[in-house]
């Protein structure tokens, strides 16, 4: 191929305690209450000091390096509002040096969830919305760019999905090169989404998990991977514009920098330029369709099935998504902490640490997982959103159930008043028809 776009998905979130169930706190504030910021201070401590400090100083070394050359460096990013959260508490030197990334024009920022979230699941995608309009505002504000590239949590993507992210005024979205997907067409394309005027970049998974999960096996048959062995994968391989997209922690925290990885991120621009390999963004070349592709399933970049079911895939995550769901309407009328508070248990992480499986799927879980299994961590997720359920039921003063709306065998939204039914009434018209027995409930 000619052109490669490269690009890091940079995600931290705010993790739940890990011993809710066996160490309820009831007396702290909201936040400190459910979620784990000593556990959460440290991760991005250690992941700042390994990953994103020098990784990113390196990439704004390349970047000043070929402009003195003459040769483009340029790369992608797709950075959650937790991340960004998380940095402003701990690690403040890291948002400066994305300022700086920016200021290049070397670099873009896509746009993705505020909080990395599994909504666009969800057959109600208002909240989805809104956390999109958050995350738009955010990259404003932080990077003085307007995203036209749309990356949904963990690549989720389907043609529901797609349309909306059309309506919201984006001009691409990316999503994983799964073949049934391409149905034998390689993914080093811009495609665009039938149906739509969307661009649809398709990431190259073989080429990515080289990097993201073979670098330091040395038992794998290309062991080691070198800057030069890898630039030239990419210009042998078949396509104009290839993707490649990988977890920023790859660089230093899921390899550490005495595997040679940094140093490898450090040379691969240069042996690029060597290859005859241009470096481009995705907003300079989604124009560039080479051909339709019907996305007539769900995709994600997880597991082996590379679909939803690491996230609402058994009975556990079933039930999580059901309670955190039924919170909504009470954390928006409270607002505030609580409503934060919810944005953060919608976060995928908490629902990919449920994941039930056997063999490489399982062991990659393992490593990302921050209970002790699968188990623990249902135990004590369901256990932290019941009681943040209660708590705010208790301070609404809400004793009855809740009103859950079922339209065209869809689960819809859910409301525990009479006042919250007639707010949802207002986006939701189609639920003018329940009003009748939405009025003999609240009695």
């Amino acid at each position: 191929m000619r052109h490669v776009s490269i690009g890091f998905e940079v995600h931290q979130p705010f993790r739940i305690r890990k011993d809710f169930l066996w160490n309820p706190m009831y007396r702290s504030e909201v936040l400190s209450k459910y979620f784990d910021d000593s556990l959460n201070k440290e991760v991005f401590e250690r992941v700042k000091r390994k990953c994103y400090v020098p990784a990113t100083k390196i990439i704004l070394e390349e970047i000043e390096r070929g402009e003195n050359e003459g040769y483009d460096v340029k790369f992608f990013y797709s950075i959650s509002g937790t991340f960004v959260e998380q940095a402003e508490k701990w690690g403040r030197e890291v948002i400066e040096l994305l300022q700086q990334l920016s200021y290049t024009r070397k670099v873009e920022f896509l746009s993705q969830t505020y909080y990395h979230s599994v909504t666009s699941l969800w057959a109600d995608l208002d909240e989805w919305r809104e956390q999109v309009k958050k995350h738009i505002e955010l990259i404003k504000e932080l990077f003085d760019q307007n995203p036209v590239t749309f990356e949904n949590t963990e690549l989720i993507t389907n043609f529901r999905i797609a349309k909306e992210v059309e309506k919201m005024g984006f001009k691409a979205i990316v999503t994983e090169g799964k073949e049934s997907l391409l149905k034998g067409r390689s993914p080093n394309h811009v495609y665009r989404v039938k149906g739509t005027n969307l661009s649809l970049f398709l990431r190259n998974y073989r080429l990515s998990d080289d990097i993201a999960f073979r670098f330091s096996n040395r038992n794998w048959d290309q062991y080691p991977l070198t800057a030069k062995k890898f630039a030239d994968w990419i210009s042998w391989s078949e396509g104009d514009t290839g993707m490649i997209f990988v977890d920023y922690e790859t660089f230093g925290e899921h390899h550490w920098t005495e595997s040679g990885i940094l140093d490898f991120l450090r040379w691969l621009p240069r042996e690029l330029t060597r290859a005859g390999v241009k470096m481009v963004l995705p907003r300079e070349v989604y124009r560039n369709v080479y051909d339709e592709i019907s996305l007539d399933q769900t995709v994600s970049w997880a597991d082996v099935n590379k679909d939803e079911s690491s996230w609402l895939g058994n009975i556990m995550q079933w039930a999580f998504d059901e309670m955190v769901r039924r919170t909504e309407m009470l954390a928006k009328e409270l607002g505030g902490d609580y409503i934060k508070a919810w944005r953060y248990f919608t976060t995928s992480d908490h629902y990919y640490y449920m994941f039930l499986g056997s063999g490489g799927p399982a062991e990659v879980h393992s490593y990302f997982n921050s209970f002790n299994s699968p188990i623990d961590a249902f135990i004590n997720e369901f256990y932290a959103i019941t009681l943040f359920q209660e708590e705010m039921r208790n301070k609404l003063g809400i004793n009855n159930e809740p009103f859950i709306f079922n339209v065209n065998g869809q689960r819809g939204k859910e409301v525990w008043t009479l006042k919250q039914f007639y707010e949802v009434l207002k986006n939701h018209p189609e639920y003018k028809e329940f009003e009748k027995y939405v009025k003999e409930w609240s009695k």
